[in-house]
């Protein structure tokens, strides 16, 4: 949609729902800025009352749970939410041809797309956005093998009043359970792939639901409806994400760890960064190089970030410290952030002055929807640059803050309304971009 509004020719490949498993699937707020963007408004039928409670028996949260209003995130289905989006690209021009593609050349502008039944298209820019099959991405895909996943899914009859959605840890896994409709409840185990693959699925399905006694008091004798699915859950990234003539999107480019609830998230947001990036490249050759480095470093932030900061999550969990499970993926290549000391209130007589290592640097970002080359400012230990909060432009107050004599002046110092300037000020003072001076 985002590559037809900027006036591109755009075929969409679908291959149709198949045998896919389309169950409930949760949403963080942060996804409606993505439908917001696009003008879209999801249509009732799609969307599923959102579960009152949500307990987590989790590390320090095992004592009992922790209880949640949930109201801004969304609980959709997935056969009728990407059956929507489809008629939605549709509607606005886009070219939709229900047939899977089987094969992708290189050609000499571009690529070749063979598809159906022996017919071919001719393109000069690729985004795969297969998922697991990764059409393009499995020529660059790097499996996470020390984490094999396996989720094994199933689904019972409980005919709950007022249901709630859990996560519980077990001493082999986690296990995700969450309502879906006339007194059905999805139950879904993450464990070690390795470990159940010479077991009977069943056995290891069961034995997790009775390690997991919350999740258990709820199904007590509910029957099961359907046997136990098994699922490639390990995490992957890739190589490369981006070159001058193909993309990887969604979960084609990386599958992140279930436990971050972000997969569908990180798809859509991803596509927008994507559609912009593609746009670049195929409108202005003389950003191509950047564009494609700025999405390669997206995805492998996003994915190197979310592995660090899941690997801390799961170091929470002290009671299964010494279980296999647990043991994998509580481990790190990334040090924990050290606990910062309180600092003292930011006040408008403070003189500021900038930190070691801090400074600004050039590099690209996303503006107008191209990749551009614009000043970030960037600081030592943070995980990104930054270049704007709200409408205030960092780069620019930081080099106003380190020369003025003190904060207030330099809130006054730059254009815009005082509030949010000064804000701003305070922001770049918590987060240590700027130190007090020393008299």
């Amino acid at each position: 949609m985002r590559l037809q509004q900027f006036g591109l020719a755009v075929v969409l490949f679908e291959k149709g729902e198949g045998r896919r498993q389309h169950v409930g699937e949760s949403l963080p707020s942060s996804t409606r800025i993505v439908f917001e963007s696009l003008e879209l408004t999801l249509p009732d039928e799609v969307i599923e009352p959102r579960p009152p409670e949500h307990f987590v028996y989790w590390g320090p949260m095992s004592g009992g749970g922790a209880r949640a209003h949930q109201e801004t995130s969304l609980l959709v289905w997935r056969g009728p939410f990407d059956a929507f989006l489809r008629a939605a690209a549709s509607e606005r021009g886009v070219r939709v041809v229900e047939a899977p593609v089987s094969r992708v050349r290189p050609i000499k502008e571009g690529h070749a797309l063979d598809y159906g039944d022996g017919e071919t298209l001719a393109c000069r820019f690729v985004v795969d956005a297969s998922g697991r099959v990764g059409i393009v991405a499995k020529a660059y895909r790097q499996r996470v093998e020390a984490l094999r996943t396996l989720a094994l899914t199933g689904h019972f009859e409980t005919k709950e009043t007022t249901p709630p959605t859990i996560v519980e840890a077990f001493a082999d896994g986690w296990v995700w359970s969450a309502p879906l409709q006339n007194g059905l409840r999805d139950v879904t185990v993450m464990v070690d792939g390795d470990a159940v693959r010479a077991r009977d699925r069943d056995t290891a399905y069961q034995a997790a639901i009775e390690g997991a006694p919350h999740v258990q008091s709820i199904l007590q004798s509910s029957p099961r409806l359907d046997s136990v699915r098994g699922i490639d859950a390990t995490p992957y990234g890739a190589s490369r994400y981006c070159g001058r003539d193909f993309l990887l999107v969604g979960d084609a480019a990386s599958f992140l760890d279930p436990l971050s609830a972000h997969g569908v998230h990180k798809a859509m947001d991803g596509a927008l960064v994507a559609a912009a990036v593609a746009r670049t490249i195929l409108e202005r050759p003389r950003m191509a190089e950047d564009a494609a480095r700025f999405y390669d470093g997206h995805e492998r932030d996003i994915f190197d970030i979310t592995r660090a900061r899941l690997a801390r999550l799961y170091a929470q969990e002290a009671r299964f410290a010494d279980r296999p499970f647990w043991t994998k993926r509580a481990v790190s290549d990334e040090p924990p952030p050290e606990p910062k000391a309180p600092r003292a209130p930011l006040t408008p007589e403070t003189p500021l002055c900038a930190r070691d290592g801090v400074e600004v640097v050039e590099g690209p970002v996303i503006e107008n929807d191209y990749i551009e080359r614009r000043e970030l400012l960037v600081a030592p230990g943070m995980e990104r640059p930054v270049r704007y909060l709200g409408a205030v432009l960092l780069p620019d107050l930081f080099r106003v803050a380190v020369t003025a004599e003190t904060a207030a002046q330099a809130a006054r110092a730059v254009e815009g309304a005082y509030e949010p300037v000064y804000a701003a000020i305070d922001w770049l003072y918590q987060q240590e971009y700027l130190v007090v001076a020393d008299p």
